[in-house]
Order: structure tokens, then C-alpha cells, then sequence
């Protein structure tokens, strides 16, 4: 089993922890530190995403809920 972990660096307490798992990954083998490269979104990204979340808060029983989503997946 693989456990991810996402921990943001913009705290100092975060940053010890970080630093705690880089110490720990070089004595231990079957602990892996991969480091996500920051993904950008375009302007033309952010203000869709912007239009759809207003949309959202505007119109929220339009949506559909996952279970729905995943039940209509499974069937096509």
C-alpha cells in the first residue's frame, strides 16, 4: 500500500516536518519524498474556473452529485 501525503512548505511548522521526512527518506528505503511541481493555470484556466464556481453558487441544485456522476459513468 502507498500512502500520498500533500504538505504545504508556507509554515514553519510544516517546513520541520518536510525536513523531518528528507531525513528520514535518506535511512529509509521504503520511504519515498517526491516534491509536485507548481502547476500554473492560464488566465483563460482561472477565469473558467471562476465562471463555473459562480455558476455554482448561483445555481447549486443544477449540479449533479459524484455518486451520480460515477453511477452514470459505470453504466456507459
Amino acid at each position: 500500500m502507498i500512502y500520498t501525503f500533500q504538505i504545504s512548505d508556507v509554515s514553519a511548522q510544516s517546513q520541520s516536518i518536510i525536513n523531518m521526512l528528507l531525513s528520514l527518506s535518506k535511512d529509509y528505503d521504503f520511504l519515498k519524498v517526491v516534491e509536485d511541481e507548481k502547476i500554473e493555470l492560464t488566465p483563460e484556466q482561472e477565469k473558467e474556473l471562476d465562471r463555473r464556481y459562480e455558476n455554482f453558487l448561483k445555481n447549486p441544485k443544477n449540479g449533479k452529485t459524484w455518486s451520480e456522476v460515477k453511477q452514470r459513468l459505470l453504466k456507459a
